[in-house]
């Protein structure tokens, strides 16, 4: 596992910063970075997880999304086959930043005020059955997750109900597990895995669980913990955020956090 902090002054920064995290250490290769209309865009790939990741730069924010293929001469959001896009708009002037990655995947969180933090995440998830996929992205409230399943070809799946609704982060099966933390009896705050769900179109409301997102847990922080937090568990140190989504503090109006794996 790898991790990285420090001072971000602009989104140009960030994701130069990122840039170089993502192909130093989490095993992605850089297909194009350059100007693009007085910001940046950069294309990264995992070859062995089939990931194609694009990110731009602009003023105050960073726009990313993921695709099924790549073409150098397309514009950088005409990627096919797209899914949604996400974006982060980080705290003016300078901000805190901190990277955690592995193999396949790669977190970014930026400050955005004076105490909220967002995430870039992007990755492979770690299967729990076989298809073809497996790449997601999110920012906590929505994700994204390619899952060639039901006869489907180069499927995102995204949503919240329905047939292609996914289950992750804030409304992950395991999140409901955290309204019974901290444990009664000896006080410990589990960790749960970030499960993965997509949905099904028989029978209706139905969802399979496809596997769980790599170096990231969930937590009830529930007053025991604060962002930056440190917990350590077996010898691995996981780093603790509340997670603000487009200045709506989700993570603290249900005590909802995020370790993610240093």
């Amino acid at each position: 596992m790898a991790f990285q902090s420090g001072i971000t002054t602009s989104p140009n920064d960030l994701l130069d910063k990122i840039r170089l995290f993502a192909t130093g250490v989490c095993g992605y290769t850089q297909l194009m970075y350059q100007p693009d209309e007085g910001y940046y865009r950069l294309h990264l790939q995992h070859v062995a997880t089939g990931q194609h990741v694009h990110l731009h730069s602009y003023a105050s924010y960073i726009n990313y999304y993921g695709s099924t293929s790549w073409n150098s001469g397309a514009a950088w959001d005409a990627q096919t086959v797209a899914s949604g896009s996400l974006s982060l708009t980080q705290l003016s002037g300078s901000a805190e930043y901190f990277l955690f990655g592995g193999d396949g995947w790669c977190y970014c969180v930026v400050q955005t005020d004076s105490t909220s933090y967002e995430p870039i995440i992007f990755g492979a998830i770690t299967k729990t059955c076989t298809f073809t996929g497996g790449a997601f992205l999110s920012d906590t409230y929505t994700t994204y997750v390619r899952a060639d399943i039901d006869g489907n070809t180069n499927k995102w799946k995204s949503g919240y109900y329905g047939t292609d609704a996914v289950r992750a982060f804030n409304n992950a099966t395991t999140r409901q597990l955290d309204s019974y933390s901290p444990i009664a009896f000896n006080g410990v705050t589990p960790l749960y895995p970030c499960t993965v769900e997509v949905g099904r179109p028989t029978p209706s409301n139905f969802y399979s669980m496809m596997g769980y997102a790599p170096g990231v847990r969930l937590l009830r922080m529930n007053g025991q913990y604060v962002n930056k937090d440190i917990i350590t568990l077996g010898g691995n140190d996981w780093m603790v955020f509340s997670m603000n989504y487009g200045g709506y503090d989700y993570g603290g109006y249900d005590y909802g956090g995020y370790a993610f794996l240093k």
